[in-house]
């Protein structure tokens, strides 16, 4: 049982409690957040919690206090988290993790909880959504916003229980009702993309929107707290998908007893259709994964496709190249790329094997890659900027019996509101993917090697599983895209807008590793050593 706290206002009154505001911020959340799934600052040195945000909001004939948290880190940079409320007795808390505190006020004493560990506060949200209704508050409202697709019907609600950044809630086992816990200064860029995706275009390979929650002040900006979709039945995630397919590609080497000189090379990031492959690596990889790869791919520029064809809302209007995106691009690459070797300078002798020699490798190419980074020029190219999917990965695709179904438009992580939603070249998403390939080959090669083969065969063998697999993806992506009247640009500016942004990927990606799972910065640095020598 956690600790009691008390304050002397009675709980309808609690937004305003200042004793309430100091004792969680200074004693209980900074403890409490910790153990947080969607708590995403767990390692960074947070100088203070402070309550920025603090509205009363009925449910059920109740009152729940909804709390926007601030953490202020000691660099000054800080972040907003959405932590509903409700003073409730124990027995009706699904899970007594999400007690916070036993809280005494004037009305008596009960338990402080986590709202979405109270079934009657999660039906309330299904209902308000499905009857599009607006829920005043002192100031403002909150906007309960209902798809196309949904009718009402009585709720039946559960937790999700799988880690992740949100906390979603299951609803008659058919919509997932995603609420956001890290907040944005502007409406989540996974709402607009779904949104727009699933109610203005015919796009079908995505979750169906089924409904949204925004908080709406006056002169404030929108804050987007949830997003309800309709549940895909899935087969699991592409990423478990690949992982299977390159672990019986290492096995079928090691049976086969084949020398690396056996293994064909195709050449690099140049499409091809499966029938024109050589035989030995068609039956290497399998015809059943290059014909997924390609359907991937099509699937890919569809989503595309649907992004591209806007002309009426200015947020998806696709845009041209210009010196602005530039400084941008090259501001932001040329701050990611100097914090990286920062960090690697200050640890790399800690590293060993191949770890090192490519780290130093990465050291001693700096000014290459800068002047890759800085050779951007916006001049030359005359292809369209979109709204992208911006954190395009294999874990980012649901499988299903037959087809595949992107979801999660949210951005990358690390990513500000405004860079989640600049309009950026259709290809990023594309090397995304490709980064993908590459982190699924080579986590089985330095993490779950399946076979007895020595590492130095199979980070060969890897590289030529990579160029076949994303050989298959280009030409089907390519194809569709011509086909269909999507602008990415000709084979020249597609091929260097391909490698520019496979680069930025794997950049990226170094500081995600760097600072989060050192052993496997060797991945990365893999990617821009393959980027550097065209291996």
């Amino acid at each position: 049982m956690k600790g009691t706290i008390t304050i002397k206002e009675a709980w309808k009154d609690s937004y305003k409690s200042m004793q309430l505001s100091e004792l969680l911020t200074e004693k209980i959340l900074p403890e409490y957040m910790l153990k947080c799934r969607w708590f995403g600052a767990k390692n960074a040195p947070i100088k203070r919690y402070e309550v920025s945000y603090a509205e009363m909001a009925p449910y059920h004939n109740q009152l729940a206090l909804l709390l926007i948290i601030e953490v202020v880190f000691q660099t000054a940079y800080s972040e907003q988290y959405y932590l509903p409320l409700v003073w409730t007795e124990e027995t009706n808390v699904d899970n007594k993790e999400f007690v916070i505190a036993r809280l005494k006020c004037k009305d008596g004493e009960k338990e402080l909880v986590e709202a979405l560990a109270v079934s009657d506060y999660r039906n309330d949200l299904f209902e308000n959504i499905s009857h599009k209704r607006q829920v005043k508050i002192r100031e403002g409202v909150i906007n309960y916003h209902k798809g196309k697709s949904l009718r009402p019907e009585s709720p039946v609600s559960r937790l999700l229980s799988a880690e992740q950044s949100n906390t979603t809630i299951v609803f008659n086992d058919e919509y997932f009702l995603k609420i956001y816990r890290k907040l944005f200064r502007g409406t989540n860029p996974d709402y607009e993309v779904s949104y727009h995706l699933s109610e203005r275009s015919d796009f079908q390979n995505s979750p169906i929107y089924m409904g949204s929650v925004t908080l709406l002040r006056d002169n404030v900006y929108p804050v987007s707290l949830g997003l309800m979709q309709k549940k895909i039945e899935n087969n699991g995630d592409a990423w478990a998908y690949m992982l299977k397919r390159v672990a019986a590609y290492f096995k079928n080497i090691e049976r086969r007893k084949l020398s690396i000189d056996q293994i064909p090379k195709v050449p690099l990031y140049k499409g091809c259709i499966p029938e024109k492959l050589p035989l030995t690596m068609l039956d290497l990889v399998g015809v059943e994964t290059l014909e997924n790869v390609a359907l991937l791919a099509k699937r890919t520029a569809e989503m595309h496709l649907a992004l591209f064809r806007e002309k009426t809302h200015h947020e998806f209007i696709p845009a041209i190249f210009n010196e602005d995106y530039q400084v941008w691009l090259h501001n932001r690459l040329l701050y990611q790329l100097d914090n990286r070797v920062a960090i690697i300078e200050n640890i790399l002798e800690k590293f060993k094997g191949l770890t090192k020699r490519w780290a130093e490798e990465f050291l001693d190419n700096t000014e290459t890659i800068k002047n890759l980074i800085l050779g951007f020029d916006y001049q030359k190219l005359n292809s369209h900027r979109i709204r992208i999917h911006g954190d395009y990965h294999l874990g980012q695709v649901l499988m299903t019996d037959d087809d595949f179904y992107i979801l999660d438009f949210e951005g990358e992580p690390d990513s500000t509101i405004r860079d989640r939603k600049i309009k950026q070249p259709p290809i990023k998403d594309v090397a995304g993917m490709f980064r993908s390939f590459h982190y699924a080959i080579f986590s089985t090669i330095f993490a779950n090697n399946p076979t007895s083969l020595p590492e130095d065969i199979l980070i060969e063998a890897g590289g030529r599983y990579y160029r076949t697999v994303v050989a298959v993806f280009l030409d089907s992506y390519i194809k569709s895209a011509f086909e269909s009247g999507l602008d990415i640009g000709y084979y020249k500016e597609i091929d260097y807008l391909l490698r520019y942004h496979i680069l930025e990927k794997a950049i990226y990606e170094l500081g995600y590793e760097l600072n989060s799972r050192p052993n496997w910065a060797i991945i990365p640095l893999k990617g821009i050593n393959q980027i550097l020598n065209n291996d």
